[in-house]
């Protein structure tokens, strides 16, 4: 596969042997060539998006069209990150690629599994559309868990061989996204077949999605077809995810970065690393500005001790040798002119970006952004009306010596994977926590078109007073509030209903601050420098209810069922080990 399409290959070789004149040169660099790990002084030539030839400094050549002076800096290939959901960044695709391209990256590969859940195909089509504006290179993948756990949770869509063969033979889709579902892989159930089957037909890129998956179950994993794995956390699964011919994206997102360290334990000793690739996952706005992309992972790499040329290999040449893209991810004759400049090899932000050999931003600032655009009115995707009143949010238990379902949480606000079972205070016929304050409810609501509900309690999750409400939450994006008063929350669920979905936090009835994200009730359409404006005020409302400034993050992974927790989905509490429900009551 390649990136660029039926490149005048006649030109190329006419301009690589000083027929024709380029249309770009780069000088005064020093090259990183992550092909050899080399460093050295470089001038590359340019054509039509292509690089033609790579000069030493005396080589001279045709004067190009135009010449860019790299000052002295290190010349790379642009970054790509193998897997990320762009909706996660709360930004539209158009937006998420005018800030990426400032941290270096030029290409990504998409799982619009977030949208997919929420809208089924034209959510995805959407994804395409947008992508199309954006700077950066984007490879959408065919969401392969739509819901990611069927029959434990409401979706706004169902994805089965039919829709993933659908989406296969649309333009800009390159695979199939994480697959998600290990138990349906590893028994080889008729879905999971029948989906897998499409890509493997194909011969395309097969996402993996397999935590804690080791032995006997790792083999059929990967015997099913998917070929990598972002969500090792291990040593262990990081050395036999690539003794088993997997590939390991080594992750940090926005949730947790915490096991680059153990994952880094699992390569030592190991004499190749070529299946060694870099992903952020899920990365919010507020850290793609302030910290960066796949940089700000180099940047962790590097203290830690990886050598910058192999952290740079992991993420360039690695990822497209990984996705099968034969014209990425490196500097050499043939390749796709996108590159990076940079003073220093520390994960800092490039201070010019060029993509197909256009320069894209320079010295922190994006250049020809795309003309602003009347936006179209956003169908409204959060369906709350059969709310009727802070009573849908109590819990009522079915009698007064039940025992009510508690789910304990760890320092961080995670759910454990044990329930605990206790008799609680009853008010009214409702359960009363006004005198627990370790306590609080968490409520998943349907907002898909179906009126199914939970309400369960939560121990330690981190919330004071009030109420904080999200759309965003994964995998299915219900409507998800954690209070301690249901008429905190039913104002909630109102205001999000209003605006087309998003997060907010109330107190008293009042919402304090409200981050509305009208596209799906997953994103907003403003550049990230003023989402992320909006991101701050909703934190320090957050603040005033909350112990942590992480709640929101808290939120969103709450209904988590692919996790190996316990979570909560609109139909129930689930033990994510097993895929099974757990008793509210006993």
């Amino acid at each position: 596969m390649r990136a660029i399409k039926n490149p005048d290959r006649s030109r190329l070789i006419a301009a690589a042997m000083q027929r024709i004149p380029c249309d770009l040169t780069i000088k005064n660099v020093r090259l990183v060539n992550v092909i050899t790990g080399e460093i050295y002084p470089a001038q590359v030539d340019m054509l039509d998006g292509v690089i033609v030839r790579v000069r030493g400094e005396g080589e001279e050549t045709l004067p190009a069209a135009s010449v860019y002076d790299g000052r002295g800096g290190y010349l790379l290939p642009g970054f790509i990150d193998i897997h990320m959901h762009v909706e996660s960044t709360m930004l539209t695709p158009e937006e998420f690629g005018n800030a990426a391209v400032l941290c270096g990256t030029t290409a990504v590969f998409v799982d619009p599994h977030e949208i997919a859940n929420v809208m089924g195909i034209p959510g995805v089509e959407y994804m395409l559309q947008n992508a199309r504006r954006s700077p950066v290179r984007q490879f959408n993948l065919a969401s392969s868990c739509v819901p990611s756990v069927p029959g434990l949770e409401g979706s706004g869509a169902k994805f089965g061989p039919g829709e993933i063969a659908r989406m296969l033979d649309m333009d800009g889709v390159v695979g199939i996204a994480e697959v998600m579902d290990c138990v349906g892989v590893v028994n080889d159930t008729e879905r999971m077949h029948g989906i897998l089957e499409e890509g493997l037909r194909r011969g395309v890129l097969i996402q993996g999605h397999a935590p804690r998956v080791l032995g006997k179950e790792l083999a059929a994993y990967a015997l099913g077809g998917p070929t990598d794995n972002h969500s090792g956390r291990s040593a262990r699964e990081c050395l036999e995810n690539l003794r088993a011919g997997l590939h390991v994206n080594l992750q940090a997102s926005s949730l947790s970065s915490g096991s680059l360290p153990e994952m880094l334990n699992g390569l030592k000793g190991l004499r190749y690393h070529d299946n060694v690739s870099l992903c952020t996952d899920d990365v919010h706005a507020k850290d793609l500005l302030e910290t960066g992309h796949i940089n700000r992972i180099l940047k962790k790499l590097i203290e830690l001790g990886v050598d910058p040329v192999d952290g740079i290999r992991w993420g360039t040449y690695n990822a497209a040798r990984e996705a099968g893209l034969s014209d990425l991810g490196a500097v050499a004759p043939g390749y796709a002119a996108d590159l990076q400049l940079v003073e220093a090899l520390d994960g800092r932000n490039p201070f010019a970006v060029f993509v197909g050999g256009k320069k894209m931003c320079e010295d922190g600032k994006l250049l020809n952004r795309t003309p602003v655009r009347d936006r179209a009115s956003f169908p409204n995707t959060v369906k709350l009306s059969y709310l009727r009143g802070p009573g849908d949010f109590s819990l009522v238990p079915p009698g007064p010596e039940s025992l009510t379902c508690i789910v304990p949480c760890n320092d961080a606000g995670r759910a454990l994977t044990e329930p605990l079972y206790e008799r609680l205070p009853v008010k009214d016929g409702r359960i009363d926590l006004s005198d627990r304050e370790e306590l609080c409810f968490l409520s998943v609501c349907n907002r898909h078109g179906a009126s199914d509900k939970t309400v369960c309690v939560f121990k330690n999750f981190g919330l004071l007073r009030g109420a904080v409400a999200s759309t965003v939450s994964h995998d299915s994006h219900n409507f998800t509030a954690a209070y301690r008063d249901p008429a905190d929350a039913y104002a909630a669920a109102r205001y999000l209903e209003e605006v087309g979905g998003g997060m907010c936090a109330v107190l008293n009835g009042r919402v304090l601050a409200g981050l509305p994200l009208p596209v799906a009730g997953l994103m907003s359409e403003l550049p990230c420098g003023e989402l992320v404006k909006q991101i701050a005020a909703l934190e320090e409302a957050v603040g005033k209810v909350c112990a942590s400034s992480k709640m929101m993050m808290r939120i969103a992974i709450s209904s988590l069922l692919a996790a190996p927790i316990l979570c909560i989905s609109d139909r129930g509490l689930v033990d994510g080990r097993t895929q099974t429900f757990v008793e509210l009551f006993k």
